[in-house]
């Protein structure tokens, strides 16, 4: 298991937060999700190698949220 702390500028409320928490959980090799609005970070747990840190930043983008690593 690997948590990778992601910025997305993009974040503004808890719509935000439930459509990337929904968007992302479930997915094949994430375990946990987890969005702080205040901050602007996604924390996701996930499994290598099934899923990678531009897998997850490409997920986001598709969700409407384009992210960075912190």
């Amino acid at each position: 298991m690997k948590t990778v702390q992601l910025v997305a500028d993009d974040i503004s409320c808890n719509h935000c937060k439930m459509t990337i928490e929904n968007g992302l959980s479930g997915a094949e090799g994430i375990t946990e999700v987890a969005v702080d609005v205040e901050t602007k970070t996604v924390n996701v747990t996930f499994e290598e190698p099934l899923v990678g840190v531009d897998a997850l930043l490409s997920k986001l983008d598709d969700l409407g949220y384009p992210a960075r690593q912190a």
